[in-house]
């Protein structure tokens, strides 16, 4: 991690592992990728001969998205944090491995 991204990291950290999924998981990568699914789709069958309608289309890319979205959250939470705690060297790794590192975060 450059400084700038280590900053970054330790503000969205800092607000805890479920405000990330939320924000970054279900809101921004399940909401922005189920919305543009849900334009895209129907447009592509519609290519093909088919037109399904929007609404059910819509409904389930965007549930279906948002619950990928935790999945994706969360692999990025512990992608992120492993990195992180890395770059804190040695003390950091020993807190993790005892068990005296605060994990709610």
């Amino acid at each position: 991690m450059v400084k700038d991204q280590f900053e970054k990291w330790e503000k969205r950290r800092a607000k805890g592992k479920w405000n990330f999924i939320l924000v970054y998981g279900v809101l921004a990568w399940g909401g922005g990728t189920g919305a543009a699914f849900s334009l895209i789709f129907p447009l592509a069958m519609e290519a093909v001969g088919s037109r399904p309608p929007f609404l059910p289309v819509f409904a389930l890319s965007i549930v279906g998205f948002a619950l990928g979205g935790v999945a994706w959250g969360y692999g990025m939470w512990t992608y992120l944090e492993r990195v992180y705690r890395k770059t804190q060297g040695p003390e950091i790794k020993h807190k993790a491995e005892v068990g005296t590192l605060d994990d709610s975060v």
